[in-house]
């Protein structure tokens, strides 16, 4: 990961990145000298390489042929986003001049028209390369949904068809359309966004206030959805007494169709290769190991997405994944000095762990930080997972059962209790704390420090402290350099 985010810049020749990154790799160098492991330190010299290698890889791979003239596009409706005036439809499963791809197409459509996932659309125009690195940041969408050109085109220059829905979708509509026949639009889409991690439905104004008062991630399906799945389903398959590598299968099906259902969004990827890799250890009785657990699930999503790494999606995931196995212990041994309880010490370490994994790069994409976040999370968090398990549980149900719809006015009260104090918290702006904006320097040294004040390098405390403050001094030195330069 290290070496994927800072190819750009090594390749860019920035000096200050340059100078940064052989420092760091000089420290490595010195304890692993120290420690007498020099051999592992050549090994993550060579995944340093490989990973720089990687980045150029996934970014060619991803770019296509320039098209340099006027081709006839033949594709299916995935996606619609609604503007002003226009509409942005993302294609699959596209043809062009007659000959299948596999990538898709993002075609901005002016005017009035009306338009479903599903359609079949057919224009004629000019296929662009997309820009994946802009002055603005980095476009993760276009990355993500493998979709290298983009078009624009008039309402009157496309025909619209009749067309076809796949079965994520179908099942995703099937679900909306139920809860649209019970709930108003705002919760239906609400749910739906809190099931599949699917946000076209979802009202802009809820979705900003869960972002401004520091609850968005339980928005995005991830660990928390996948750890509920698996107690509930591992719960019912005890009750079987099935033979461990039966259960594994079973787990192993659903947890993938779930995936299937999200879209394999880069946090729900990871939840659930590091589910299925704990299964799987309980099966062969092995012991499961956390950081090379993380370690292994990202080398995976990159193998095949290597520019995931700048996504902002799958940094969130893992920063909060990785500040959890690396501070939840400490934090709560010190906690209980307290007497705050056993649960609440545990509760609170695990909140403020999250909390602190997501500052660094909330000041790349945010810019503030609600300072009631930490209490909002430590009352809603449990209290949003309860909700999601009800869901889980009451719509199927309901769908089984319609006459039994008034389980769904209790999800509704439930996820609408959350939502009102999402609502007040966010609209308290002087509770909004401006965050100085971290680089990719200040980020990386920010988790390094992170990983030094855990109980997995086994140093010192004071040394700890001065290397800490070494690699901070050296981190904001860099980010000054870069400034003037």
């Amino acid at each position: 990961m290290f070496a994927l985010i800072f190819a750009r810049q090594i390749f860019n020749l920035s000096v200050v990145h340059i100078v940064f990154t052989i420092l760091i790799l000089a420290l490595l160098f010195i304890f692993c000298y120290k420690q007498k492991c020099l051999k592992r330190f050549v090994l993550l010299l060579v995944i340093f390489i490989v990973g720089i290698a990687y980045y150029f890889a996934g970014f060619y791979m991803f770019m296509g042929k320039d098209y340099t003239s006027q081709v006839f596009v033949s594709a299916r409706v995935c996606s619609v986003y609604e503007g002003t005036g226009y509409k942005i439809l993302t294609l699959d499963d596209v043809e062009i001049n007659g000959n299948n791809k596999n990538f898709n197409v993002s075609l901005s459509v002016s005017g009035d028209f009306e338009i479903q996932i599903g359609n079949i659309v057919l224009f004629e125009g000019k296929l662009n390369k997309v820009e994946l690195f802009t002055e603005s940041g980095y476009k993760s969408y276009y990355y993500k949904n493998n979709t290298p050109y983009k078009s624009s085109t008039k309402s009157e220059n496309i025909v619209i068809k009749e067309g076809y829905l796949k079965l994520d979708e179908k099942i995703r509509q099937y679900f909306t359309n139920f809860l649209n026949k019970y709930l108003p639009k705002d919760m239906s889409g609400l749910i739906t966004t809190v099931m599949f991690g699917d946000k076209t439905t979802l009202n802009p104004e809820i979705d900003d206030a869960y972002m401004d008062s520091g609850m968005a991630h339980l928005l995005a399906v991830s660990g928390m959805h996948i750890v509920l799945i698996v107690a509930f389903i591992s719960y019912f398959l005890d009750k079987l007494h099935l033979k461990k590598w039966v259960n594994f299968l079973i787990l192993f099906v659903i947890l993938v169709f779930f995936t299937y259902l999200c879209d394999w969004t880069p946090s729900i990827v990871r939840a659930l290769i590091m589910s299925l890799i704990f299964s799987l250890s309980m099966v062969v009785g092995k012991k499961y190991d956390k950081l090379n657990s993380i370690g292994l699930c990202a080398i995976i999503i990159l193998m095949f997405k290597p520019l995931y790494v700048f996504d902002a999606g799958f940094l969130l995931s893992f920063a909060c994944v990785f500040c959890i196995f690396t501070l939840t212990k400490p934090l709560e041994k010190q906690i209980r000095k307290l007497k705050l309880g056993y649960k609440f010490s545990s509760s609170l370490a695990l909140v403020v762990s999250v909390q602190i994994g997501l500052i660094p790069l909330l000041t790349v994409y945010n810019n503030n930080f609600n300072i009631f976040s930490l209490l909002i999370n430590l009352i809603c968090v449990p209290f949003f997972e309860f909700a999601f398990m009800l869901t889980f549980i009451f719509v199927p149900i309901c769908m089984l059962l319609p006459f039994l719809n008034f389980l769904l006015q209790i999800l509704e009260l439930m996820y609408a209790g959350v939502t009102i104090f999402a609502n007040f918290v966010g609209s308290l702006a002087w509770a909004n704390l401006p965050l100085y904006k971290f680089n990719d320097i200040l980020v990386v040294s920010s988790y390094i420090v992170i990983f030094l004040c855990s109980k997995f390098i086994n140093l010192k405390a004071k040394d700890k402290a001065i290397i800490s403050c070494l690699i901070m001094s050296l981190g904001f030195l860099c980010t000054f350099l870069v400034g003037i330069i």
